[in-house]
């Protein structure tokens, strides 16, 4: 009994024995893996730790692989092992802008130790074991190396920066970041495109290659890049500062800067053509500030090239040609001024043109002409040559109607239409065309019917029609008339070679005929001597060519 007793204690301590082993065997396995993951990459479990061979990934542990998946599609890189230093150089571009030059020399230096110098607390270790490369990264900035985020705050995160990456990449302008250096550490779909159009294709290394020169932030410029085969695109860069450098909008230009080449072209093209014009032409924008002008306007008014160039507004340029003296100085000033600023403003009716006359015995004819887009053109020509061949000519004009004016013969010229053109004195006194506004109304036909009806009946006056018009031959004509009052004239008519006809009336007597024909009244037997010259007074005749 005592045996059987003894019997099921031991069975009883080795049953406990054995379900206490396979317990602690339990307790040794759930807390050993089966497989260490990445084993021999050690470090710190908060650190990422990569294993390179030459730019392919050979092995990562969780923190480095949970870091690539993060980076992932973020520039468009590829997301195999291939791709993987692209994404980690990208990352580290900012806080190791040297990483490439650096990473180039660890196979002979050994081992590397690098931190960021963009503030963010990171630190790099290179290590070179049997022909490949160990990197540890590790955030020295962060507290206990975690920061611990809910479910939903993590998926919010991750949608954000979701949507943020594909509005990057499918943006039309050319957007990215640069460093204190100037050097591109972030760039978005369209700056990555284009590098491949301007040749840098292949491989993409962290910095990349920037494709315009540095400039200053918070400025806009207009900056061209050169394609393969010398084709340019133009684009407007707009810097704007950032804590860690600048970020840089290129807004495509090709549209804006062909509009500006056409406009500078045709202004060009205009000033060549202005540049030969005797008129001063200065060309005011609608600020009223001097844009374009030409060598004549120097010319006229004295003006300073430099002083011009400096783009003057209207009332420095008035100002300096009232210094000149090359601008008058009206009586009724107010209202000389009040014209000019209302040309000056462009309203409706505001053209504004006047002649000066300048102490230096100068004339110039001023004109302001306004443009619908408000724009301004100020245009001076030199009259004085015109001003004074024109007194000349009304001067000799004056002097050859006095001159006819001193004649006893009527003179009257009508010109190739048929309108009376000159006459004198005479001619008014005896045909009753007086003033020069009758000039301008009287024709050959109205002349012709006024002496007939004034005259004794004779044919002469078909004959001075007929001389009239040049296809007929004949180019003088001379005959007496007599008016119904008895007075007696001498007609001289000849057509000029530019087909004016010329009338002179020249008054005369016949005292030999006048005798004889009283005479006769009173004594009707004496023989009749004169009878040739009575017919000759009754009816006049025509003689001539």
């Amino acid at each position: 009994m005592e045996s059987s007793l003894a019997s099921a204690l031991v069975v009883l301590a080795s049953s406990a024995v054995t379900a206490l082993a396979v317990v602690l065997l339990a307790a040794v396995l759930m807390r050993t893996p089966l497989r260490a993951p990445h084993a021999g990459l050690g470090g710190n479990r908060l650190d990422a730790v990569f294993l390179f061979s030459d730019s392919v990934l050979v092995d990562a542990n969780d923190r480095g692989e949970a870091l690539l998946s993060s980076l992932a599609g973020a520039t468009g890189e590829a997301t195999g092992e291939g791709g993987a230093w692209a994404r980690l150089s990208r990352y580290l571009a900012a806080g190791f802008p040297d990483l490439s030059e650096q990473m180039a020399t660890l196979s002979h230096r050994r081992r590397l130790e690098l931190s960021a110098s963009d503030g963010s607390g990171l630190a790099l270790r290179a290590e070179w074991i049997d022909g490949t490369a160990r990197l540890t990264l590790a955030d020295t900035a962060a507290e206990e190396g975690a920061i611990l985020l809910d479910r939903l705050s993590h998926r919010a995160l991750e949608e954000e920066l979701a949507i943020l990456r594909r509005v990057s990449d499918l943006s039309p302008i050319l957007t990215w970041r640069e460093n204190a250096q100037g050097q591109v550490i972030w760039a978005n779909g369209a700056y990555l495109h284009q590098l491949v159009e301007a040749g840098f294709g292949g491989a993409v290394s962290w910095p990349l290659p920037t494709l315009f020169a540095a400039g200053e932030a918070g400025q806009t410029q207009r900056a061209a890049l050169t394609l393969p085969g010398g084709r340019q695109l133009w684009f407007d860069l707009q810097r704007e500062a950032d804590e860690k450098g600048q970020i840089v909008f290129a807004l495509p230009a090709d549209a804006a800067h062909q509009a500006e080449r056409t406009k500078r072209s045709f202004i060009q093209t205009l000033t060549k053509t202005f540049a030969t014009l005797p008129i001063g032409l200065a060309v005011f924008d609608r600020h009223r500030r001097l844009q374009l002008f030409n060598p004549a306007l120097t010319d006229l008014t004295g003006l300073e090239p430099e002083f011009l160039l400096s783009r003057p507004g209207m009332e420095g340029f008035l100002n300096r040609m009232r210094g000149k003296r090359v601008l008058p100085e009206p009586r009724d000033y107010a209202n000389w001024a009040r014209r000019l600023t209302e040309a000056e403003s462009g309203s409706e009716g505001s053209d504004f043109e006047e002649t000066w006359s300048l102490p230096s015995g100068q004339t110039f004819r001023v004109s302001i002409r306004p443009h619908p887009d408000g724009a301004l053109a100020f245009m001076i020509e030199d009259i004085s040559s015109e001003v004074y061949l024109s007194r000349n000519f009304r001067a000799e004009l004056e002097t050859g109607q006095a001159a006819l004016n001193l004649l006893d013969a009527a003179i009257g010229v009508f010109a190739a239409n048929g309108q009376m053109i000159l006459t004198n004195a005479a001619f008014s006194k005896l045909w009753g065309f007086a003033g020069e506004d009758t000039l301008a109304v009287v024709t050959l036909r109205e002349a012709l019917d006024s002496w007939k009806s004034e005259c004794v009946e004779t044919e002469i006056w078909s004959d001075l029609r007929d001389l009239s018009q040049p296809r007929l031959g004949r180019a003088s004509l001379q005959a007496e008339i007599q008016l119904r009052d008895g007075r007696a004239y001498k007609l001289h008519a000849r057509r000029a070679s530019n087909s004016m006809l010329l009338c002179a009336f020249e008054p005369f007597t016949a005292p030999a005929c006048a005798s004889e024909t009283q005479s006769r009244k009173t004594n009707p037997a004496k023989p009749a001597k004169c009878d040739t010259q009575e017919a000759a007074c009754a009816a006049p005749h025509p003689t001539g060519a």
